[in-house]
């Protein structure tokens, strides 16, 4: 079990729903019964088509079974964390894994509710006829943690027993489902239908999206089986709408004096974040072209030092970056001149990739060529602190940018919008992606933003989750 500390009331689900897989001799059969009206091969093929499997993929497979799946991803893939309640399957799957000689595969005894990630950031999570065994309640939990386990971007992939028809003419739909399954599956549909807990489609897709899986597809493989094709987005709560500029200039303050999270790691959480929701989207954003150039366009305070780390962990992943800084260097304090200066020291060997263009608009000619060379701009000019119109040379710089045709990434906000009602210049940067920072501005979720926002993200900073819910209650 991965999760020592689960609380007594936590749902048991090592315990049977429906056939029981803790017992060896039931586990030992799965795969030849199950062979019999299913195609393992075709099903993987299936699925690695429908999440775009590649080689440098983390994958999960939650309720794996004896390795259907798991045993041909892992030839596709970097790395296969397979997971099962049941001990008698794992001890099926590590045997294939020795006489197969595959070593990119870890096996974990847990389930939906007692799995807790520790390596890698995980790209596909994929869940093959398995959910069903959980309640409806405990579903939701099952896939809260799926979409926390996921990186930004990243697919969910879930096939199971769906329930379609209306709810008033369930005792006709459940017997259509139970001919069919039957015809397929033998004495276990009955018990299916008895003792396991398949939903109604209009709960679990509103579950996936409450959770945050944007679902991108349906597939119906039968009468019963449906395929999800989920991607992890940042949902933002009805119920919440947003904090203002002073909550979240509170929910800092709280993290540096209260909870003594250091603003340098603040900045440096921040920048990972960022880094973490443009690696998984901006290909899928930009005509499926992975990007190679990215010019990063900073202004002076935090938002210039938040693109400072962007610059070098998107270097780090070997993405090539230009940094442009608006601003004079010796405007920058604290921790932006903290992380300029070691962007300083990356590229001393090569000075074209920083550059001061403080004399702007006069320099614009430069600040063209760079963006002749880069396929992503990256805006990282002005924070929240900002209001009002766009002052120059902000109002040539983003004019500029808009018409470049490159694609935008915001770092917190879009510069020239207001956080706070979302009213935006003429000029303001239209950004086709936008992360802000810990919690959503109040601004960026109003119908008027939306045109300069793009796909907003919320970016993690390690914000105790108290100091959110305190400055929540605090008037804006």
């Amino acid at each position: 079990m991965n999760l020592p500390d689960a609380p007594k009331w936590l749902y048991n689900e090592f315990q049977h729903a429906g056939v029981d897989y803790a017992d060896v001799e039931v586990a030992r059969q799965f795969e030849t019964r199950h062979r019999s009206f299913r195609n393992f091969e075709a099903e993987f093929q299936r699925i690695r088509k429908r999440v775009n499997l590649s080689r440098d993929d983390v994958v999960l497979d939650l309720g794996c079974g004896s390795g259907a799946f798991v045993i041909p991803a892992a030839q596709y893939c970097k790395k296969v964390y397979a997971v099962d309640v049941s001990a008698p399957m794992l001890t099926i799957l590590q045997e294939k894994l020795s006489e197969n000689k595959i070593e990119n595969v870890e096996t974990v005894h847990a389930g939906f509710l007692t799995y807790r990630h520790l390596g890698e950031p995980v790209d596909v999570v994929v869940s093959s006829i398995a959910l069903h065994h959980l309640p409806d309640y405990w579903k939701a939990v099952a896939l809260l943690n799926i979409a926390n386990t996921l990186r930004p971007g990243g697919v969910f992939y879930l096939l199971d027993v769906v329930f379609t028809f209306p709810i008033s003419d369930w005792q006709n739909g459940t017997q259509t489902i139970l001919e069919e399954m039957s015809a397929a599956a033998g004495h276990e549909a009955n018990a299916h239908i008895s003792s396991e807990y398949s939903s109604f489609s209009w709960i679990l897709e509103g579950i996936l999206e409450r959770v945050g899986l944007k679902i991108e597809q349906i597939i119906d493989d039968s009468n019963f089986l449906r395929a999800y094709v989920c991607r992890k987005v940042n949902p933002v709560d009805k119920s919440f709408d947003g904090v203002s500029v002073k909550q979240a200039r509170a929910i800092d303050s709280a993290a540096a004096e209260k909870w003594n999270v250091p603003t340098l790691l603040l900045m440096e959480n921040a920048g990972r974040s960022l880094a973490d929701v443009f690696l998984a989207n901006a290909a899928r954003l930009n005509k499926d072209q992975k990007p190679r150039r990215v010019l990063l366009c900073c202004g002076k305070g935090n938002n210039g030092g938040d693109g400072f780390v962007l610059a070098r962990r998107l270097e780090l992943e070997g993405i090539e970056c230009r940094v442009v800084s608006l601003v004079s260097p010796d405007v920058y304090k604290g921790d932006a001149l903290v992380n300029l200066n070691v962007l300083r020291a990356m590229f001393k060997d090569s000075p074209e990739k920083l550059i001061f263009l403080s004399d702007l608009p006069n320099s614009l000619a430069r600040l063209h060529s760079e963006i002749t060379w880069c396929d992503w701009i990256v805006d990282a000019i002005l924070g929240t602190g900002a209001s009002g119109p766009l002052r120059s040379p902000y109002d040539v710089v983003a004019q500029t940018l808009n018409s470049s045709g490159k694609p935008i990434y915001s770092i917190d906000l879009p510069s020239g919008v207001n956080a706070d009602d979302g009213s935006a210049d003429p000029n303001a940067i239209r950004a086709k992606l936008t992360t802000t920072l810990a919690v959503a501005k109040t601004g960026l979720i109003t119908e008027k933003a939306r045109e300069y926002v793009g796909e907003l993200f919320i970016g993690d900073i390690g914000v105790p989750i108290s100091s959110l819910l305190e400055v929540r209650q605090e008037p804006a």
